[in-house]
């Protein structure tokens, strides 16, 4: 084993870099280097010993807790502060102790899906080059610059400008309010199910051949599997609002078995005959409380009741991992890129 440089990383660089919402750790370490003028292999030679750098489209970039703490000193904040930005840092992703190397690059990230960040918020931190993100999701919206950017990892048309496609927009705008009205953890929830329901139902499972124009030639533009969520999202944000209503009202304790069935029939009547069977199969999973209480206490809602209450879901849990229905399929889940 090569024996570490203890002097190194001890004190902070000249330059700081500002951080990125939901960057990969790989995006950032390159990203502070380049600001440094310096290569990364020499960045990480101050991080300990380990392997060549990987080009951080690829996979994300783990390390060990000695090499947080060099990172933390390099970056010029805190071992707290650098986690709190940098999810891949937290303690559940660290490599085991003991372990040869102080960083790593598997050939696939561990939890979530490596995605570009949207140009605009990087260069405002003072990059010009493409910065990833590490996401639970294999997309992103940014609003304030009205971008769609996904993990095609493309080149060519790194984002989808979401000027062309207000409705995504809107869509957007009615998930956030979502996650206002029940909490993060219980919204993702609530959308994970949403996202269920919409693959039983076969919703635009062929954006090419759908009858709205603009999803053909955004089809045809970059793909079906790149244009599928975004095709979606409407709908998607339709239905987890109308779920939210009633799950409110269930964990509320404020639920009747009447009000489960006249939701049923008029959102059902909303969505087309397709929705009825699933949705009646997600109600029939969601009982009424007789208080919120209950339902942590009792574990009468189930082990999604008891997470919710208790901080929810890992942070980095898709969609997919998340819902309680059984026909769950992402969207545009395309290539986890392998070298």
């Amino acid at each position: 084993m090569v024996e570490r440089d203890l002097w190194l990383g001890r004190r902070p660089l000249h330059l700081r870099l500002r951080f990125l919402q939901g960057e990969s750790t790989g995006s950032y370490v390159t990203r502070l280097a380049a600001r440094n003028l310096r290569p990364v292999e020499q960045l990480l030679a101050s991080l300990g010993v380990g392997p060549m750098p990987v080009e951080p489209q690829y996979t994300e970039m783990y390390v060990s807790r000695y090499a947080r703490e060099r990172l933390a000193n390099l970056s010029g904040c805190s071992v707290t502060e650098l986690s709190l930005r940098l999810v891949s840092l937290r303690d559940e992703f660290l490599m085991p102790d003991g372990s040869a190397d102080d960083w790593e690059w598997p050939w696939d990230a561990r939890a979530g899906f490596i995605v570009q960040a949207c140009s605009l918020c990087a260069a405002s931190r003072g990059t010009r080059s493409p910065a990833w993100l590490i996401l639970p999701d294999p997309w992103h919206v940014c609003l304030r610059h009205g971008r769609w950017t996904d993990n095609s990892r493309s080149l060519e048309r790194p984002y989808i400008d979401l000027r062309d496609h207000p409705g995504v927009v809107r869509a957007q705008h009615r998930l956030n309010r979502v996650r206002k009205r029940l909490g993060y953890a219980a919204a993702r929830w609530v959308e994970a199910d949403a996202l269920s329901v919409l693959t039983r139902a076969g919703y635009l499972e062929d954006p090419s051949r759908a009858r709205e124009r603009e999803w053909a030639v955004l089809a045809a533009r970059v793909g079906e599997q790149r244009a599928r969520p975004v095709a979606q999202s409407g709908m998607l944000a339709r239905l987890a609002w109308d779920m939210s209503w009633l799950e409110e009202r269930r964990r509320a304790g404020r639920l009747t078995a009447a009000d489960s069935r006249a939701w049923l029939q008029r959102v059902g009547r909303q969505c087309g005959f397709l929705f009825h069977e699933p949705l009646a199969q997600w109600i029939s999973g969601h009982h009424p409380l007789q208080h919120a209480r209950q339902a942590g206490a009792s574990g009468a809602g189930g082990t999604r009741e008891t997470e919710v209450a208790g901080q929810g879901a890992a942070p980095l849990a898709s969609l997919q991992d998340l819902t309680c229905l059984p026909w769950v399929r992402m969207p545009n889940e395309m290539d986890r890129l392998f070298l």
